[in-house]
């Protein structure tokens, strides 16, 4: 299996993806890719990304990707328990260590860029998150604050009072729309790190359901497949004894 994001689909990587197509089937696999929204998976975040499934030849596998859910899940339906407990970092980007009541659950201080500000960047409580990024200082904002004022084309402010609501959803929040669970502890001496081991993760539910689709489906085929051969055996040892 592998992954990549949803920009490899656009004509102009078409001789990347063809690449990526070729090596699979050159080393002997049926391939079958798809884009799929985290959201679809029990993910409270909208994140596009093409997976790639290879099957060995011999194993005769047609693939079928699972089936999105109907109920999805929204950003109170993960952090809003979080929204009190949240700590800055010490001197813009540093941990708090163990002073943190949930562990991770700190967010990074600092300016935000006039690329950050040219758009929205505040998901409502009853919305799916924006998808988590790597870099820390492009983390979502909290839904406590309102959503961004429209100024002109490319440029938002934070809505004028309310600029002490706006703040970067915390490590841990970050963590818990990815749907890692708060046992899963990061381990950093920097926030930007922090931000970067959960923002280049595939969210775990998305890989769950991925990953007992492919048990399911080896199991359904082989199993069948060894059917057929034992019964197979079976012929040839009663004419043999025939014989």
């Amino acid at each position: 299996m592998a992954e990549n994001v949803s920009g490899m689909l656009a004509g102009r990587h078409s001789e990347a993806l063809e690449n990526i197509k070729n090596h699979f089937i050159e080393s002997g696999y049926d391939l079958y890719f798809k884009l799929l929204d985290a959201h679809d998976f029990k993910v409270a975040q909208n994140r596009k990304r093409v997976f790639f499934i290879g099957f060995r030849k011999d194993l005769g596998i047609k693939f079928k990707f699972p089936k999105p859910f109907e109920k999805k899940r929204v950003l109170k339906d993960v952090i809003w328990d979080l929204k009190d407990s949240v700590l800055p970092a010490k001197d813009k980007t540093y941990t708090n260590e163990d002073k943190c009541k949930v562990p991770n659950h700190e967010y990074m201080l600092g300016g935000f860029s006039s690329m950050y500000m040219s758009r929205n960047r505040v998901r409502s409580w009853d919305e799916p998150s924006f998808t988590i990024q790597a870099g820390g200082r492009h983390a979502p904002l909290h839904p406590q604050a309102p959503k961004m004022q429209f100024v002109e084309q490319n440029k938002r402010i934070f809505v004028p009072e309310y600029e002490h609501l706006y703040r970067r959803l915390s490590v841990r929040e970050c963590a818990r729309i990815q749907s890692f669970p708060d046992e899963h502890i990061f381990y950093y001496k920097n926030l930007v790190a922090g931000y970067k081991m959960v923002g280049n993760a595939v969210p775990p539910y998305l890989a769950y359901y991925l990953a007992v689709a492919i048990k399911e489906q080896l199991q359904s085929e082989i199993g069948l497949n060894l059917s057929n051969k034992l019964e197979i055996v079976d012929k040839e040892t009663k004419q043999a004894i025939i014989a």
